[in-house]
């Protein structure tokens, strides 16, 4: 299962739609705290997380994945529109296994979806 935690509708439902076509079992969370709902039911492979979210936003959640025994070794790929090296090392350096910049194409979120499974 991979969560993509996006709240453009029309951007998550593209990412699952395409995650599934290509194989994958996707599902998509609006904010931190339905990725957190999803998460007691299903653990993730891997998560997809949008930095500016309602709420909590994207760096929280990915510090608060990183601190809980539970949940620190899941892969997260950073999917943002905030493009600066500043913003990239900040993510990076937070725990993300990959930072995708967007807009990007469902080829690319694919391939580094692969490459961080085969990592991980």
């Amino acid at each position: 299962m991979i969560y993509c935690v996006e709240d453009d509708a029309s951007i998550r439902d593209l990412m699952i739609y395409t995650l599934t076509a290509a194989g994958f079992e996707a599902a998509g969370c609006a904010d931190g705290a339905a990725l957190a709902a999803a998460m007691k039911v299903h653990r993730p492979e891997l998560i997809v997380l949008d930095i500016m979210l309602p709420g909590d936003d994207g760096i929280t959640i990915l510090k608060k994945l990183r601190a809980a025994p539970a949940t620190a070794e899941i892969p997260v790929i950073l999917a943002t529109a905030r493009a600066a090296e500043y913003d990239k090392v900040i993510g990076l350096d937070s725990g993300a296994d990959d930072y995708l910049t967007k807009p990007f194409g469902m080829m690319e979120m694919i391939s580094r979806i692969r490459a961080v499974l085969r990592r991980a």
